[in-house]
């Protein structure tokens, strides 16, 4: 009877998974081990090994140079929408060819993205040369779109500016989402946001100073300093290692890259269909694209609106613009992506941080009223300041949830559909 009491009481031990302690000595003893285990464990985290260390710092090396090339890459976009006014008068354009200058970028670059998905999955192990000439390419309608003469010749360089974009823009999130630390990826998702949002400031506030201070046609000569600095950049990018930038072996795999270039007619179909099943990817793009629908729409139009519709002067209009589209989006996303970080990250940990999205997301959504109703310039600008933030919040996570909650293979060209979508 004893040993089968002493066979129950082990089969007890057993199943509750702990040693069994008897008294205050078995207490104090458990309590020891625990706490030795807990400092072994902190010393293994604090103890880097060697080898990731020195992955780390490459992969550090090529978001320095990522970062750079999507600030220079983006500074277009401010530099077109400061000289817009000074466009329309001396090129004489309508209010609908103005509208489709100011749009062309980002219709081409759309268009494109999907495309550039298709082939960074055909041609893997070319991604360097692809993205080094994509960005000489760039660099150079840069320039060009400096010398054009006519509205019609500058609306077409600025559409292959966007194709010559869409490399860069496909690419980069992948990326990061794959080479990221795994307690940092919403805030790398963030550093490439900020740096477009940079570099769109930094091409407004040159061109808005060069222009109020020594003439309205220098926006031509900020036009041509973007293309040689991104041409630049460029040339620093070819120093990189191949094995730095080459993503996931799943994501060039011999069954990703026959659905990537398929030549049958049904690829794209058996694609899409590929895509439908996930429900949670299509439901993010939507919120996604609705946001930068309403937040870059309000923002681009914003200076025009202040001037021609409410009186105010074009250089207190362009100093509350770039306030607006500073302030807001910068300090927005870098709080977006602490927040988003906080609480988990968004990789593997989807439903919490679309939750964290949603209640960012009612607080632009509030905003608009004041916005669209108000006549008054300040009450505008404070309302636009807000939103933008919280929109900017939004966009790291977004941008690494629709990538992460697809399957490796897909995710290039889940890259390019999201670009097509916002």
């Amino acid at each position: 009877d004893d040993d089968d009491d002493d066979d129950d009481d082990d089969d007890d031990d057993d199943d509750d998974g702990r040693r069994p302690t008897h008294g205050a000595l078995g207490l104090v003893a458990a309590a020891e081990a625990e706490k030795e285990e807990e400092e072994f464990e902190s010393t293994r985290e604090i103890v880097p090994h060697p080898a990731k260390t020195g992955a780390q710092l490459r992969h550090n090396r090529v978001l320095y140079f990522l970062l750079v090339a999507q600030f220079l890459i983006n500074c277009d976009y401010g530099i077109l929408a400061a000289a817009l006014v000074h466009i329309r008068a001396t090129m004489q354009m309508s209010w609908l060819g103005i509208g489709s200058l100011s749009s062309i970028i980002y219709f081409a670059l759309s268009l494109s993205t999907v495309p550039v998905g298709f082939i960074l999955q055909r041609w893997p192990s070319s991604v360097r040369q692809l993205l080094v000439r994509s960005l000489v390419a760039n660099g150079v309608c840069s320039i060009l779109c400096g010398l054009a003469p006519t509205a019609l010749s500058l609306t077409l360089l600025l559409a292959l500016d966007g194709v010559c974009q869409a490399v860069p823009a496909v690419y980069l999130p992948v990326w990061v989402n794959q080479f990221a630390p795994p307690g940092a990826s919403t805030s790398w998702m963030g550093y490439l946001q900020n740096a477009a949002q940079l570099g769109t400031i930094a091409g407004y506030a040159a061109t808005a100073l060069a222009m109020h201070s020594s003439g309205e046609r220098l926006w031509r000569i900020t036009f041509a300093a973007q293309g040689v600095f991104i041409c630049a950049c460029a040339m620093g990018m070819r120093t990189l290692e191949d094995s730095d930038l080459l993503l996931a072996d799943d994501l060039f795999s011999p069954a990703a890259v026959s659905l990537a270039f398929d030549a049958s007619a049904h690829a794209t179909v058996r694609l899409l269909c590929r895509f439908r099943r996930h429900r949670a990817f299509w439901f993010t793009l939507y919120a996604a694209g609705a946001l930068y629908f309403v937040g870059n729409g309000l923002n681009y139009w914003a200076s025009l609106y202040l001037v021609d519709e409410l009186g105010a002067r074009p250089a207190a209009a362009d100093v509350l613009s770039l306030l607006t589209s500073f302030v807001g989006p910068i300090v927005g996303t870098w709080a977006g992506a602490w927040c988003i970080d906080y609480v988990g990250g968004y990789r593997k940990n989807h439903e919490r941080a679309l939750e964290a999205c949603f209640l960012l997301s009612v607080v632009p959504v509030l905003l608009l009223p004041a916005i669209c109703l108000s006549r008054s310039v300040a009450t505008i600008s404070a309302a636009l300041l807000l939103m933008l933030a919280f929109v900017a919040a939004l966009a790291p996570a977004l941008a690494g949830i629709v990538l992460d909650i697809l399957p490796e293979e897909l995710r290039p060209l889940a890259s390019g559909v999201y670009g097509l979508g916002i």
